[in-house]
């Protein structure tokens, strides 16, 4: 059964796009010119994408990684605990946010600017009713998680679904168009006064409130700069067909989006059902630092991905190249990253976490941080499937999935966050092969090809790790700054010698690829 869906998978598209300027190379088939300059365009757009979706998102990531650090010495694990329960409500809320319009919005072919001005319509519609359910609802939370503190935070927080649904579809149209380069400054401006006016509240004194007004004047910061930087501005405009179709598509996006959020949250619920405020603030704080460090170079690549996997989705051998190149050159990245992150955790929290209450969360930083880069092998799997039109797939993997992870956390939290975060380890071994053997079966990629593409990252960044903690151990207690600046440059030393050795071609690629972002009119164009 599994063979003869993607057979019809291959044939559905295999086919070539036919030329609608019927010119003479191509005798009505395959447009040889058109084909090769799209994908030439395609590649070009895509790298550059990657780069400067990574310099906006990155920088202000940055700023974020910065602002944690300060905040965490001005503020106890118990009042990030608390703001942590406000944040996962308004993450589910923001999961039905628009109803999947904005990811509809891209996947949109035609009658564009009819489309844009209904999925503005029902963003802020869907605003209006989610941030008066969370006021509603608040005190029910507050009494779940045994947090009173929390229950006018989420209310206030709620503000922030509202002010965010006026900028979802000018959002939407600058990734439709990969103009990533205008996203740098929304993206700048949100984490720049969100990050300061955090900081600024805290030393005022006003403890685990700065994060919550931090982040709604970041809402506001960002929405109104996208208004600046975008030309589109909505229309008095409603097509029930065009909504219909939209909906049709979006909500099936919604189920992957809300079993996302249930599956990044749910061990944030059970460890703050069951342990309490501190520890869901120092479990969430590790967990922050590796979505900081590690997770967010798959976020970045992704918002970049899925509207150029659209581009191609009429050619499987198009998306098997795509699939495949982006997970060599992600996992470059990634690895190294996460047996880095878990080699120098102990250093890293004596050196920026003054406060001794978070060194309790050191074996929890070195689980997740392995969990994080075990995770990115297959991160865009997804984005392939929501770009050939199947969702569906997605939201069946992601049941399976939290299935798995809820009954793992369930059983590990009895020995504390630190055996969850044990748990999630097994958790994302499982899931990447879950979603190894899925593209197998949709777009024909062998496990061997996989392998191909992860070894030698893996190798070196083995290899890395074991001269990193060498350094670490050795290091004396009064010396943890210096020991830290000595393990990285080592590290990335370490890395590169042995990725020369392993594998000389992957770097010489690499290096064409960086050059191509920052020079591209003098470098070759990249192809899928």
């Amino acid at each position: 059964m599994a063979s003869g869906n993607s057979g019809n998978y291959h044939r559905r598209y295999s086919k070539a796009v036919s030329c609608r300027t019927a010119c003479r190379t191509c005798s009505g088939g395959e447009c040889a010119s058109v084909g090769y300059g799209n994908r030439m365009s395609l590649g070009k757009k895509t790298v550059q994408g990657v780069f400067w979706n990574y310099l906006s998102f990155g920088s202000g990531k940055l700023l974020a990684f910065v602002s944690t650090i300060i905040l965490a010495a001005l503020l106890v694990p118990e009042q990030f605990g608390q703001v942590a329960v406000a944040l996962v409500v308004i993450q589910y809320l923001e999961a039905i946010g628009d109803l999947g319009i904005s990811a509809a919005l891209i996947y949109q072919r035609d009658n564009i600017e009819r489309a844009s001005s209904v999925a503005f319509a029902i963003s802020i519609a869907m605003g209006v009713v989610l941030t008066t359910l969370a006021a509603l609802s608040a005190p029910l939370i507050g009494a779940f998680f045994s947090s009173p503190a929390s229950v006018p935070m989420v209310q206030v927080l709620a503000l922030t679904l509202l002010i965010n649904s006026f900028g979802q579809t000018q959002m939407a149209l600058l990734t439709k168009e990969l103009k990533f380069r205008q996203k740098i400054l929304p993206d700048l401006s949100r984490s720049l006064v969100k990050g300061f006016a955090s900081i600024a509240l805290a030393l005022l004194g006003f403890g685990a409130w700065s994060l919550i007004w931090g982040q709604v004047l970041g809402s506001i910061a960002i929405t109104v700069v996208l208004w600046l930087v975008s030309s589109w501005r909505p229309r008095l405009i409603w097509d029930w067909i065009l909504a219909s179709q939209m909906l049709k598509y979006g909500l099936q996006i919604l189920w992957v989006e809300l079993l996302a959020v249930i599956w990044t949250t749910a061990d944030y619920i059970i460890v703050g059902r069951l342990l309490g405020s501190a520890d869901l603030g120092l479990y969430q704080q590790a967990f922050r630092i590796t979505d900081l460090l590690i997770i967010n170079v798959c976020f970045v690549a992704g918002r970049v991905l899925f509207p150029s996997y659209v581009k191609m989705n009429h050619s499987i051998e198009a998306l098997q190249r795509g699939f495949l190149t982006t997970m060599r050159y992600v996992v470059l990245i990634t690895l190294p990253l996460s047996i880095g992150v878990c080699a120098v955790a102990p250093l890293f929290v004596g050196v920026f976490y003054v406060n001794s209450a978070w060194l309790a969360m050191i074996p929890a930083l070195q689980l997740l941080a392995l969990r994080a880069g075990i995770s990115t092998i297959s991160f865009n799997s997804g984005h392939i499937l929501k770009a050939v039109g199947r969702p569906s797939i997605i939201t069946k993997l992601m049941a399976v999935k939290l299935s798995v992870l809820v009954v793992t956390v369930l059983i590990t939290v009895q020995y504390g966050f630190v055996g969850v975060a044990f748990g999630q380890v097994g958790v994302a071994l499982f899931s990447v092969a879950l979603d190894c053997l899925t593209m197998r079966r949709i777009i024909q990629v062998s496990l061997a090809s996989i392998w191909q593409q992860i070894w030698s990252a893996l190798l070196a960044a083995a290899g890395m790790g074991v001269a990193v903690w060498l350094i670490v151990a050795n290091t004396p207690p009064l010396w943890q700054l210096p020991g830290l600046v000595v393990a990285t440059f080592a590290g990335i030393v370490c890395y590169g010698a042995m990725l020369w050795l392993t594998n000389r071609e992957l770097c010489m690629s690499s290096f064409h690829t960086l050059r191509q972002m920052l020079w591209p009119k003098q470098s070759a164009i990249v192809k899928y």
